[in-house]
C-alpha cells in the first residue's frame, strides 16, 4: 500500500512542489486549504486553519477517503502586521486568528498525526517511521518590527515541535521538524522561498529513519545548516 502525505495549507509554491515531489516518490497525496490552488491533480479537502475545532474532522475525512497519513506537513500561516511602537493595538479577533492558525491548529494537527502513527503501527510505518513537519521562519528566534503576533504563533509552534521531538516521543519512530529556509549567510527569506528546496528537504526528512535536528534550518542546494541565534531582524536591513 502506498504511504499517504497530508499537506495542510497547500499553496502554489511550497505546497505544489511538495505534492509533486512526494507523488513522484510513490506517495498518495491529500491537500487541505481554503481553496484548491494546486489544481485537481490531488485530492483536495476544503479547510480553514483559523478554526481549530475542525482539524479533527479534516483528519477523519482524510483517513476515510485517502488513507491514514504517515507524513503530515503543516504549511498554513496567518500574519497581521502590527506597528512596532504600538504592540497592543491589534484587534483581538486578528490576534486570535494568528494564534489559531500558527499555534492552536498546529497543536491539534500534531495530536491527530500521532494518532495516525499509532494506528498505522510499526509494520505500516516501516523503517522510515512517521513524520510531522511545520513550515516556519526566523520568528521563533528573532523579534521583527511588524510581526509580533506572527512571531508569537511561530514561537509556540516551535516549542511544540521541540517538546514532541525531545521529550514526548524520543523513543518512538516518530519525527518532528520545524522547517526554516534561509539564505546562505543565515538571514531569513521573507520572499523568494523555493518550493523545490522545501520539497526536497521534506522528502529527505520523511525518508530518513532517524530524528535529525528538530530546528531544521536549511539552504537551497545545501540542505541543513546551523546558524547563530539572531535576536532582532529588521526587514530590509
Amino acid at each position: 500500500m502506498k504511504p499517504t502525505l497530508l499537506i495542510i495549507g497547500a499553496g502554489s509554491r511550497v505546497g505544489q512542489a511538495t505534492a509533486d515531489t512526494f507523488a513522484a516518490a510513490g506517495y498518495t497525496i491529500a491537500v487541505a486549504s481554503r481553496s484548491g490552488k494546486i489544481g485537481s491533480k490531488y485530492k483536495h479537502f476544503t479547510f480553514d486553519a483559523s478554526k481549530p475545532e475542525t482539524v479533527r474532522d479534516l483528519f477523519s475525512e482524510v483517513r476515510r477517503t485517502t488513507g491514514i497519513p504517515s507524513v503530515v506537513i503543516y504549511n498554513a500561516y496567518s500574519a497581521h502586521i502590527t506597528r512596532p511602537e504600538t504592540p497592543f493595538e491589534s484587534p483581538i479577533d486578528e490576534f486570535q486568528a494568528d494564534m489559531d492558525v500558527n499555534a492552536t491548529s498546529v497543536w491539534v494537527a500534531a495530536g491527530e498525526t500521532v494518532k495516525c502513527f499509532e494506528d498505522l503501527g510499526l509494520d505500516a510505518l516501516g523503517t522510515t517511521g512517521g513524520t510531522f513537519i511545520f513550515t516556519g521562519n526566523l520568528l521563533n528566534l528573532a523579534a521583527a518590527p511588524g510581526f509580533l503576533t506572527f512571531g508569537m504563533g511561530k514561537s509556540a509552534a516551535a516549542h511544540l515541535i521541540q517538546h514532541l521531538a525531545l521529550v514526548a516521543y524520543p523513543g518512538k519512530p516518530y519525527k518532528f521538524y520545524y522547517g526554516d529556509q534561509r539564505h546562505a549567510d543565515g538571514s531569513p527569506m521573507p520572499t523568494g522561498l523555493s518550493g523545490l528546496a522545501h520539497a526536497e528537504t521534506y522528502l529527505q526528512l520523511a525518508k530518513d529513519p532517524e530524528q535529525k535536528p528538530w530546528l531544521h534550518t536549511f539552504v537551497e542546494g545545501q540542505g541543513y545548516a546551523e546558524f547563530p541565534r539572531q535576536e532582532v531582524w529588521v526587514p530590509g536591513s
